[in-house]
């Protein structure tokens, strides 16, 4: 669908005027009915579509921007759009007074993070986005030099670049690295060109699609893998990392001992989703003193607990093979409510599943753990450690 931010919106809503607008649109509280009805009596009807719009957006903004209050997106663009801890953090690997070229600015997020440590070029095709870009860098008190070109023809002149591929076609996500615009390939010429590249790409890019002669970071925020980065020439350190923000707290791939596996002890791990999409649960073990409970499986055990970022630790209470009758009638009689539900290699989703337990919410609060044991599935009841 058509975003109703249009250019001529924009310049609308930067004057008095259109401050006004955005000001009394902020205060019907989601009824867009009533705020149409009512700001349509004195602006037209597309300016107050595009107020709602990004009064809407600015509140989802919030999750990613500390200035969204302030900034101008459109929903595709804030949706691509990184966090700006992410961000911050990717940006610190280029040098500071380095001129960065950021390819297909968008709406300008990275280029806030980049701004505040490099000279950068903002480069993207679409006229409304760089006017959204400007007014971002405005509203942040940084400037970056825009322009206006298709990033696969801008003739790059740079220290270094970010690339942050569209990986939308017709509204759908694409999965497939050719399927990017532009193509993971075109990194190649990147290369060529300027001694450092950062390429954001999907978090769940096929491994096989993985360029071999790239670093490879995995990037966690809010308990969520948000991203994946590959870097080039002099920004590439090891082969692959995972990083938990805030922080940073990084783990990256080494040589080490082999891993046992072995049934539950009194501690079980769930590793932070960035570190099992870097294959990284070696590592993580090592540094638990842990072993796994299943070769194909990322859940960790231990024998004490050792409180980390890159993973949550939690008391096992009781292992259970796992029954939909058997695991009701044990809950309801130990007095327990599954507050949380979790699941690897598991049939049932945590939801289905709390559904058909139908249980109260009453009585002392555990996490279940839905995996499976030897090839036969499980249940674990816990609780996070020190409760």
């Amino acid at each position: 669908m058509t975003s109703p931010i249009t250019l001529d919106a924009l310049r609308f809503l930067r004057s008095p005027q259109g401050a006004e607008l955005l000001a009394e649109a902020a205060t019907f509280g989601g009824d867009e009915l009533r705020a149409n009805q009512r700001l349509r009596a004195r602006f037209p009807a597309q300016l107050c579509r595009a107020a709602l719009a990004l009064v809407q957006l600015r509140q989802a903004g919030r999750e990613k921007f500390a200035l969204a209050k302030r900034m101008y997106f459109d929903r595709e663009g804030l949706e691509m759009a990184s966090r700006e801890e992410i961000s911050a953090y990717r940006t610190a690997r280029f040098q500071p007074g380095q001129l960065v070229a950021d390819l297909g600015c968008g709406i300008g997020g990275d280029l806030l993070g980049l701004a505040a440590r490099c000279r950068v070029q903002g480069v993207e095709l679409d006229r409304v986005r760089l006017e959204m870009a400007r007014l971002n860098l405005e509203a942040a008190g940084l400037k970056a030099a825009l322009v206006q070109a298709d990033l696969c023809r801008f003739p790059l002149r740079a220290d270094g670049v970010f690339l942050d591929p569209a990986r939308r076609h017709e509204g759908q996500r694409v999965r497939r690295v050719q399927d990017y615009a532009p193509p993971l390939s075109f990194v190649q010429e990147l290369c060529r060109a300027t001694p450092a590249v950062m390429v954001k790409v999907a978090p769940c890019i096929d491994e096989a699609e993985l360029p071999g002669d790239c670093e490879v970071e995995f990037i966690s925020a809010g308990h969520q893998c948000r991203e994946a980065v590959l870097y080039f020439g002099s920004l590439a350190g090891v082969r692959r990392r995972a990083t938990v923000l805030p922080g940073p707290h990084s783990l990256f791939a080494a040589p080490g001992p082999t891993v046992p596996v072995a049934p539950p002890g009194p501690f079980v791990y769930d590793p932070d989703p960035a570190l099992v999409r870097a294959h990284l649960l070696d590592e993580l073990a090592r540094k638990l003193d842990a072993w796994k409970l299943d070769p194909q499986i990322a859940y960790l055990s231990g024998a004490a607990p050792i409180l980390s970022p890159l993973a949550r630790v939690y008391r096992l209470w009781h292992c259970l093979p796992f029954s939909l009758k058997g695991l009701r009638r044990f809950l309801l009689q130990q007095g327990l409510f599954p507050a949380e539900i979790k699941k690897r290699r598991f049939p049932i989703e945590p939801q289905e599943l709390r559904q058909l337990l139908g249980l109260p919410k009453e009585g002392q609060a555990v996490t279940l753990i839905l995996t499976r044991l030897a090839d036969r599935p499980f249940v674990l009841i816990c609780a996070p450690a020190g409760k």
